[in-house]
């Protein structure tokens, strides 16, 4: 007994537990599928599609169905071979037929291929759903990895101003720099600390912003975790594959599928047009109950009122302009599914070169970034040496820093731009494992 409670208070705490836990990207990636509400409405989309086929697989099956009818009769009637007349009596009719359809056209195997390719391109849109969804993550992710950091920068900026306004008023007090250095400095700090407020605020939104894309209910406690990947370490996934697969991409398999769905139907559309043969068979009976006779027996009029039959029935269309007009719009469909199909692949095709050039361009960009910090670190210390010998003034050494700043800025977030663009390429690299 103990060992269970001891084993239910364990479920309970650790989900607690889990949650307090920085959540790394791949977390995020999965908690967002699992609950995100354009993947939950192709699901649903995708199991309705599931009903519509069970729907054509059982067109063949035939259909039976039992009736009774309940009459009450007044005046003359038939009974025993008999006319009685001003009689009323009670007259039950059961009946039950069956039908079942041997030559449709093509309608029915041609329906039931369309379904199967839609429910083939409805799996598709759930997959084409977890790759965006994981792109949208990925970049809300790492914007908010880009603010945290701009963040500390801006942090660290003003502790840098603190310090040199700290400097300033003693060089003050030493009668080595005028009121108008105090000033200088007083403003940076001002500018610093307001920079640093909208960071702070930044930050905050990011944060709630990647809460609510992810389907989180309560974002206490929630933190992420730094990238363990490197600019430096990081390799361009390379073009050439991406472009030779794209016939298996899943907005590509979709369309083709929608375009077979489409030919099937207008396939099925035309089988209308053709005789159609069926089967039925029926069986009625009936009994009646006179008001005021006596004697009247119901199993024996059951035993000689009923009559069945079967036969064929046989529809040929002679002039129906509707349903001619229905298999013409039917192959419209399928032509311009068709030329969806080719906007896809060119769309895909556009979506790999952009993301791969992004990819590239952003890594040159954060290499460069990184060189102009460095350059502009160096002149800042420079510019604080002249400072300090009394060389150089307080809005230069401020402008100064203000482009070391920049530079930082830029360095970090051509960093997580790049970053965010090799993400991309490797989810759409990684597609067919959905």
């Amino acid at each position: 007994m103990k060992k269970l409670v001891l084993l239910t208070l364990l479920m309970l705490v650790l989900p607690l537990l889990s949650f307090g836990q920085p959540w790394n990207i791949d977390r995020c990636v999965e908690y967002a599928i699992v609950h995100n509400p354009e993947i939950l409405h192709r699901q649903l989309q995708y199991d309705n599609q599931k009903e519509i086929l069970d729907e054509a697989n059982v067109n063949r099956v035939p259909v039976i169905s039992v009736g009774v009818q309940e009459t009450l009769h007044s005046g003359n009637a038939l009974i025993m071979y008999s006319v009685d007349e001003n009689l009323t009596m009670s007259l039950t009719q059961v009946a039950a037929n069956l039908e079942m359809p041997l030559l449709t056209g093509g309608y029915i195997p041609n329906t039931k291929t369309a379904e199967q390719y839609s429910l083939k391109a409805a799996a598709e849109n759930i997959t084409v759903s977890k790759i965006n969804t994981r792109i949208r993550v990925a970049a809300a992710y790492l914007q908010l990895l880009n603010n945290k950091s701009q963040e500390q920068i801006a942090r660290e900026q003003v502790d840098l101003c603190q310090e040199q306004l700290e400097n300033v008023t003693r060089l003050v007090t030493e009668g080595k720099r005028t009121n108008a250095d105090l000033a200088e400095a007083r403003s940076a700090l001002s500018s610093a600390e307001h920079l640093y407020t909208a960071a702070k605020g930044n930050t905050i939104i990011s944060r709630v912003d990647l809460v609510n894309l992810i389907g989180l209910d309560d974002d206490t406690g929630f933190e992420i975790e730094e990238l363990s990947d490197k600019v430096e370490e990081t390799e361009t996934v390379p073009l050439l594959p991406l472009l030779e697969n794209i016939e298996n991409h899943p907005s590509v398999l979709s369309a083709k599928y929608n375009m077979t769905s489409a030919e099937y139907r207008a396939r099925a559309a035309k089988g209308a047009l053709y005789p159609q043969l069926s089967m039925f068979a029926n069986y009625n009976n009936y009994f009646y109950l006179p008001i005021g006779f006596k004697d009247i027996h119901v199993g024996s009029q059951l035993g000689t009122n009923g009559w069945g039959s079967l036969g064929l029935k046989l529809a040929v269309p002679i002039l129906d302009l509707t349903t001619r007009k229905q298999a013409s719009r039917s192959w419209l469909a399928f032509n311009d599914a068709r030329v969806t199909l080719d906007e896809s692949r060119k769309e895909i095709s556009k979506q790999f070169r952009e993301a791969y050039y992004q990819t590239l361009t952003a890594r040159d960009r954060y290499t460069s970034a990184v060189k102009a910090e460095a350059a502009a670190l160096e002149s800042y210390d420079y510019q604080k040496k002249m400072y300090d010998v009394g060389r150089s003034t307080t809005y230069d050494l401020d402008q100064s820093r203000l482009k070391w700043f920049a530079a930082s800025e830029e360095a970090v977030r051509s960093k997580y731009e790049y970053l965010l663009r090799n993400k991309i390429l490797e989810y759409y690299t990684n597609y067919s494992h959905e």
